[in-house]
């Protein structure tokens, strides 16, 4: 499987936050490599650079779909 990570950003109301406001969310892309979806991030963090309230963050999306490939095995007793 490849280790896929989605790129998005968008308006947050605490700059140290994610709580982003949904209706300005840009998806950037969701990329193969961490370093093509950290150019991606860079890319689009640079173009926003002045407004101190946009965000963009890089997603593992193959952590969440694969979570026990990465060894973050669940302990035992916990619900899935």
């Amino acid at each position: 499987m490849s280790k896929l990570h989605l790129v998005f950003g968008g308006r947050v109301k605490d700059p140290q936050g994610l709580d982003f406001d949904l209706n300005t969310i840009d998806l950037v892309g969701v990329f193969d490599s961490y370093a093509a979806a950290e150019d991606a991030w860079r890319g689009a963090a640079q173009r926003t650079v002045d407004d101190a309230e946009m965000k963009y963050v890089v997603v593992h999306l193959h952590r969440l779909l694969e979570p026990d490939a990465e060894g973050l095995k669940r302990p035992r007793g916990s619900a899935a």
